[in-house]
């Protein structure tokens, strides 16, 4: 059980590794026309790009420091669903978006089930482990 979240975690979060990094190096005109783009935006989008890539490192900790991880977890994936519920109060605010922002959305707030996994997951190794 204990392997299995970690190759979850970690994989799950290649996505905002990757989309930190494009946007980074890209910055806004990788969602928009570059006409369409002022400085200021721009800028924006490549500060939310390095921390998207923070959340991938940041998930490879935990993943490899179960046993300490619990708040950090929950502070990070608690964030991420925040950050996914916001996209849904844009979305109910200002209409219709795109698919990939419904998508990307539902995968924000669905982050949430590590919280509970990694509960599970830690109880199950303390079950597993040798009295000393």
């Amino acid at each position: 059980m204990k392997t299995a979240f970690q190759i979850v975690l970690i994989v799950s979060n290649i996505v905002p590794l990757l989309t930190g990094i494009l946007v980074a190096l890209n910055g806004a005109a990788f969602f928009v026309d570059a006409d369409a783009i002022d400085v200021g935006f721009d800028a924006q989008i490549r500060t939310y790009a390095v921390w998207f890539t923070g959340i991938f490192l940041l998930s490879v900790w935990i993943a490899f420091n179960i046993e300490i991880a619990g708040p950090v977890l929950k502070i990070v994936f608690t964030l991420v669903a925040l950050a996914g519920l916001s996209r849904v109060y844009a979305m109910y605010s200002l209409g219709s978006y795109p698919p990939r922002t419904v998508v990307a959305a539902g995968i924000e707030i669905f982050t949430l089930i590590f919280i509970p996994w990694h509960a599970y997951v830690l109880k199950k190794m303390r079950k597993t482990k040798p009295v000393s």
